[in-house]
């Protein structure tokens, strides 16, 4: 009797924690515009930590307490942090201003060849179909523009009233330097300041799952930046042997869009193509070919890297990135992975923890 009553305050106490945990998730899910700063903060400091505490270590002098060292080097990476931030951001600003420069330079000869190529379409249309399907097609853009107009004013309308919503993340990203110095000085204590939130047994569990669930995001930020990795290497690689300018800026482009699922393959081949046809537009088939061979190549290592990482069914894994991405859209798909692997090692740990009391139980 007594073994069942310890087993369901087990239970319970699994459920309490359980619960407690989605609804933190569940307040983090709707408040993800406002907190994404702080995302991308956690996420800078979960990257940056390592150096810091390996640049305390050996920091002289020896004498000094840990705390002062752990200020010292925590400027240090966040100024040469910083550096190369804005370097990159200003090479990658010199390649954009560039390739806009130069779209705009030749926009009359790509707009005469493309008006030349229309004029030759209409002239095989009128000789191939009928006038009234002609007099159609024609009323189709007339009418075309106006609603092309409307759009494009409702764009810009639109993007304007956003910007008042948006202000909560403006004044978050304001901020994300400080809160990032904050977490890196103080990085061990918040485990602390979380265990002492709960009482003991809560506590225990609580944490463990927390700890799973860093495990498993951890896992998943490394995966995903040696895809980026992959996928920018080979994309720079490729477009520098092609003789493109700014070749760099590209696998950067095409790194980075590597962790939108499904459509960021797309945005930087739209993007690297479009600056391809402002800077080199004889390459922009060998260009192509480069991004297809890139992106082929990341999906067929893609595999490998993930059963590394995320060693689950393939089938689960497209069964998990589905319901993600119902639940939560890109937030979703991007979380399901991890989200998944967590719930699969908070079951295991439950179990284990069932069994040992039972086994505990049995033998007493």
């Amino acid at each position: 009797m007594a073994s069942e009553s310890i087993t369901f305050r087990k239970v319970w106490i699994a459920v309490l924690v359980i619960l407690g945990i989605a609804l933190v998730l569940w307040l983090c899910y709707i408040s993800l515009p406002v907190l994404i700063p702080f995302f991308v903060g956690i996420l800078l400091a979960y990257l940056l930590f390592p150096l810091v505490t390996r640049l305390e270590r050996i920091l002289p002098p020896k004498g000094k307490s840990k705390g002062f060292k752990r200020v010292i080097a925590v400027i240090i990476v966040f100024v040469l942090f910083t550096l190369l931030l804005i370097a990159f951001i200003v090479y990658i600003g010199a390649a954009v201003v560039s390739a806009s420069t130069a779209l705009v330079n030749r926009a009359p000869e790509f707009v005469d060849k493309a008006m030349a190529q229309v004029n030759q379409w209409m002239t095989v249309i009128q000789t191939t179909v009928s006038p009234d399907t002609v007099a159609t097609v024609k009323q189709s853009i007339t009418n075309a523009g106006p609603a092309i107009s409307k759009f494009i004013q409702d764009f810009i309308v639109g993007s304007i009233a956003v910007i008042p919503s948006s202000m909560p993340t403006i004044l978050g990203f304001i901020t994300l330097p400080f809160f990032l110095i904050f977490v890196l000085l103080n990085y061990e204590r918040y485990g602390k300041y979380f265990n002492e939130i709960f009482p003991a047994r809560v506590a225990k569990h609580s944490t463990k799952i927390l700890t799973i669930f860093g495990t498993q995001m951890g896992r998943y930020i490394r995966f995903m930046i040696i895809m980026a990795a992959i996928e920018g290497t080979l994309v720079t690689l490729g477009l520098f042997i092609v003789g493109m300018e700014y070749s760099l800026a590209m696998g950067a482009v095409a790194a980075f869009t590597q962790v939108i699922p499904i459509i960021g393959p797309f945005i930087s081949a739209a993007v690297i193509l479009l600056m391809t046809l402002a800077l080199k537009p004889e390459a922009m088939l060998m260009v192509f070919i480069v991004l297809l061979a890139a992106y082929l190549v990341v999906m067929a290592l893609q595999g490998l890297v993930q059963e590394k990482h995320f060693p689950l069914d393939p089938g689960v894994v497209m069964v998990l990135m589905t319901v993600g991405g119902f639940i939560g859209s890109y937030s979703g798909i991007i979380l399901a992975l991890p989200v998944g692997a967590t719930i699969w090692g908070m079951y295991k740990y439950f179990r284990d923890e069932s069994k040992a009391d039972q086994l505990e139980a049995e033998q007493t």
